[in-house]
């Protein structure tokens, strides 16, 4: 046992690389994987990860299968990869509720509290980074691939998404490409980040994917590839 119940940060960096290394993952990055910070005394960044939907909100849904675990699923697993490399990190939640469960709605509709509870955590904790997860969903079956969104006027949060669809493209066969938007968590809270739709739960192949925890675990590997990139520069880029 470590002292203080805590593994050591260098620890955690390693057993980040080595986790890396089980999956078969490769990629030229020279130096700009390291660990989080090499002063002791220094807070790590912290990171919030929001997992869209959750309890009476299922978000997109086919054949019984519901965005809201998905999301879930690979944000828990993010959760881990980032934590094992040193960082901080908040959930917005841990498990199928959403932030207002067992609420009457004091003004509004639930998804705008929901939403106003998910905002308050990420101001709360001050995050230095913010990844939202959602699954996409289409009228029509033909469209798959994940896909990153920004902030629209939001250049880091425009690179933060560079580097973390760069690797979706190189961990799954996605071609999509970064787009910007307006993003009530991301637009209010002024933070550095970015909106991961991790597939299409409408296309039938990639709602099998989805569900699989290797497929998961790829697309969580990509979103961690992604942010060890941008924050691998010191000012972002």
């Amino acid at each position: 046992m470590f002292a203080n119940g805590k593994m050591p940060m260098a620890l955690r960096f390693t057993v980040a690389m080595l986790l890396l290394a089980v999956i078969g993952v490769s990629y030229n990055l020279g130096s700009k994987i390291r660990p989080v910070t090499s002063d002791p005394l220094a807070l790590p960044p912290l990171i919030v990860i929001d997992p869209g939907h959750g309890g009476y909100d299922g978000g997109a849904q086919r054949d019984g299968v519901f965005e809201k675990h998905i999301n879930l699923e690979v944000a828990l697993i993010l959760r881990e990869l980032l934590l094992a490399s040193g960082y901080r990190v908040v959930m917005t939640r841990y498990g199928d509720y959403s932030l207002i469960d067992g609420e009457r709605p004091t003004s509004g509709p639930r998804k705008t509290q929901d939403m106003q509870r998910r905002l308050a955590v990420i101001e709360k904790n001050n995050a230095d980074l913010v990844i939202i997860l959602h699954c996409n969903a289409m009228a029509s079956s033909r469209w798959a691939g994940g896909q990153v969104f920004y902030q629209r006027g939001y250049d880091q949060g425009e690179l933060l998404a560079q580097d973390i669809q760069y690797f979706l493209g190189q961990l799954t066969d996605t071609t999509r490409e970064i787009k910007p938007g307006d993003f009530y968590l991301l637009r209010e809270s002024a933070k550095v980040g970015a909106l991961v739709e991790l597939g299409f739960i409408s296309n039938a192949r990639e709602r099998a994917l989805l569900q699989e925890t290797d497929y998961q675990r790829r697309l969580a590997m990509a979103i961690w590839l992604g942010i060890t990139r941008f924050m691998s520069y010191p000012d972002g880029h």
